[in-house]
């Protein structure tokens, strides 16, 4: 590491200053970025840590600032421009068109010959699988693809364009323990060709794991810049005092459960068969119930029938089969923020109200009262921590954690029987997770909780009984679950 430091760095941002609204994302940020290294970027939500690797990758101008690449000035005004320099980023949520093959997919953007230039591409997306064992098929279909695998596509895409500093937006939010490794084989392998590889997570233990040097934003500002060798030299309180840099508090990184009694079951699913859109069937007979007084989590990499199983619960998608029994009102935090569980053009008290605006608080017959709907959003904003201009701002406006903060303040308020929540803390910093953690240990008081996520340590952390889903089967599993974790997570590969 000290011989890197001697070295000029690949870039270096300077007094890096963006506003929106009334908000500063970046306030003077100051941050070099070695070849050779992963460099992880950590802060809460809206610490400004997209904002900054969106202005460095050309999406967004900064309102003032200096970019020093290899040593010049250079001005970064749109994507191209950081293309043209290295400079790539692979986004939280993946920019792939769904019915395109993952060749046609890289080939957008890239100035390819006329005649046949498919072909090319596909060679090409070989050599790059191959050379980092990144194991993507160019003629297969997007829409056929698991999320490990579209991510692949966005590395191999970005590798293809010659970037020489790659950005990763919690790049392992959707992949099993297994395809996470997979990916810190690849940013190895980059490393050792002098690449430089950003990393944003709010995953404490991969920070760990995987960079060279870590740097903590919060409130738009750097708080502190460490090599990640020192924070490990720190032991078992490494994790602690990284949390306690990023949110400015003392943070639990895991959570007392205390048993609730169980009551009826509030959902009731029997030898449940579902279809995808092409005629597959992906829920091959499930039966499961979930009672009230219990989180019952549901673990499984991607692909294996969640959304089906999800859909046909809300009747947003038809059964093939079996039978699906509910008892009560059902709130649902989706996957989707952005497409299902917001709309981006609507203002946060339109969105607090969404899926609860026949509540006679909120007015009677075709009239709104809306001096009680601003004060029901202030206090959800409020007691949420959600950070935004103001209530009446659109929610695009806000960044994906507070977006995750909007909805999850809007259902948990809602009180219902049954509340079925799809990754629930994707994209949290660890503050917020252990809030949204407690929040639903509460509310399974009085309410059943079926809980879906890929992270198997979120599951294990919050669930009374466990089911593994793999292929459309699912496997249950009870508690203790100390015991169990490996097994559990060799069942979600299907081993």
């Amino acid at each position: 590491m000290e011989e890197k430091k001697k070295n000029t760095p690949l870039i270096s941002m300077r007094s890096v200053i963006k506003t929106f609204g009334g908000v500063r994302a970046n306030d003077g940020i100051d941050i070099d970025i070695y070849g050779g290294e992963v460099h992880a970027i950590l802060g809460e939500n809206g610490a400004g840590k997209t904002t900054l690797m969106n202005i460095l990758s050309g999406i967004y101008r900064a309102d003032s600032g200096e970019f020093i690449l290899r040593g010049s000035p250079v001005s970064i005004k749109t994507p191209k421009d950081a293309i043209r320099r290295g400079i790539v980023m692979v986004h939280q949520h993946f920019r792939l068109i769904g019915p395109h093959t993952v060749a046609e997919n890289v080939a957008l953007g890239l100035s390819v010959p006329f005649i046949s230039p498919l072909k090319g591409i596909e060679r090409t997306i070989e050599e790059f699988s191959a050379r980092y064992n990144l194991l993507v098929h160019p003629r297969a279909r997007i829409c056929d693809l698991s999320v490990g695998e579209q991510q692949r596509v966005e590395i191999v895409k970005a590798l293809i364009r010659g970037a020489e500093i790659l950005i990763l937006d919690e790049p392992t939010s959707v992949l099993t323990p297994q395809e996470t490794k997979e990916l810190f084989w690849i940013l190895e392998r980059m490393k050792e060709e002098n690449k430089a590889v950003i990393f944003i997570t709010h995953k404490l233990e991969e920070v760990l794991e995987v960079s060279d040097r870590i740097t903590i934003l919060r409130r738009g500002r750097v708080t502190a810049s460490m090599p990640a060798l020192d924070v490990k030299k720190a032991g078992r309180k490494a994790k602690e005092d990284l949390a306690k840099k990023m949110v400015g508090r003392e943070v639990l990184l895991s959570i007392e459960k205390k048993p609730v009694a169980k009551s009826q079951p509030v959902l009731e699913v029997k030898d449940l068969r579902v279809e995808d859109d092409r005629g597959h069937e992906t829920v091959r007979g499930l039966s499961f119930d979930v009672c009230r007084g219990e989180v019952f989590g549901i673990v499984g990499v991607a692909g294996n029938g969640q959304n089906q199983l999800v859909e046909a619960l809300f009747g947003l998608r038809p059964a093939t089969g079996g039978t699906i029994t509910v008892r009560g009102d059902t709130g649902y935090i989706p996957e989707d923020r952005m497409g299902m569980g917001s709309v981006g053009e609507l203002t946060l008290s339109e969105n607090c109200i969404l899926t609860g605006y026949k509540n006679s608080c909120f007015g009677t017959g075709i009239f709104f009262d809306l001096a009680y709907i601003r004060e029901y959003t202030e206090a959800l904003v409020c007691k949420f921590s959600v950070t935004a201009p103001s209530i009446s701002a659109p929610a695009k406006q806000l960044s994906g954690g507070n977006l995750q903060r909007l909805i999850l303040a809007r259902e948990l308020s809602r009180n219902t029987s049954l509340l079925i929540a799809e990754q629930p803390t994707h994209g949290l910093d660890v503050g917020s997770i252990e809030y949204v953690w407690k929040f639903l240990l509460e509310q399974r008081k009085n309410a059943g909780i079926l809980l879906l996520s890929n992270d198997l340590g979120e599951v294990l952390a919050l669930s009374d009984r466990i089911g593994v889903l793999y292929r459309g089967t699912l496997t249950l599993f009870d508690q203790p679950f100390e015991d169990k974790e490996e097994q559990i997570g060799m069942k979600m590969t299907g081993l």
